[in-house]
């Protein structure tokens, strides 16, 4: 007999979510194994706020009473401490010292603002190699904020791999050709 309808829906997405050994709740690694059992509770290094499922920093992390709640510590810290990444951003060229600044420091300001509103979203390493820079990022969506603001404020190129085994992403920025000088005659 043949399935129909939303009961043959939800046992291909079962079979789908299993075969590629997916939780069913849909939560990272991460967040299961720095499970929280009491709200509100704050990150002891960041200081964000756990209230009602969500971590959130700024502004409702200042107005929660210090006094009797859970100290821990949040996933995007977990992760920056065990150098764990969801999302990676290669920078394909070595750039100049002046032109390396202005793009660690666009790297900076999009984590920045990323982290405001969402803590969750945090870069957890930036260094040089041989090719370029490499950014390793807690989550796929500021990877990919990251390497569309390079795009954007610099020009090059911008290439998006998203891997479905480990669920995460690799992004590629191929920066423009540095200007060549005019040769006067």
């Amino acid at each position: 007999m043949r399935e129909r309808g939303m009961a043959r829906c939800l046992r291909a997405n079962a079979t789908h979510a299993a075969s590629r050994g997916a939780r069913q709740d849909g939560r990272p690694p991460v967040v299961v194994r720095t499970h929280v059992d009491r709200e509100p509770a704050i990150c002891e290094r960041c200081g964000a706020v756990y209230r009602n499922k969500t971590w959130r920093a700024g502004e409702r992390a200042r107005r929660t009473p210090r006094i009797g709640v859970d100290w821990t510590m949040c996933p995007a810290c977990a992760q920056v401490r065990d150098l764990e990444y969801f999302g990676r951003v290669r920078v394909t060229a070595p750039l100049e010292e002046g032109r390396e600044s202005e793009v660690r420091r666009r790297i900076w300001r999009v984590e920045r603002r990323a982290r405001y509103t969402q803590p969750e979203r945090r870069m957890v390493l930036i260094e040089r190699n041989l090719d370029g820079l490499e950014i390793l990022t807690t989550s796929q969506k500021l990877a990919h904020r990251i390497a569309r603001e390079l795009e954007k404020a610099f020009g090059g190129r911008a290439h998006y791999v998203w891997t479905d085994r480990e669920g995460g992403l690799d992004a590629t920025w191929d920066p423009p050709p540095p200007p060549r000088a005019m040769s006067q005659r």
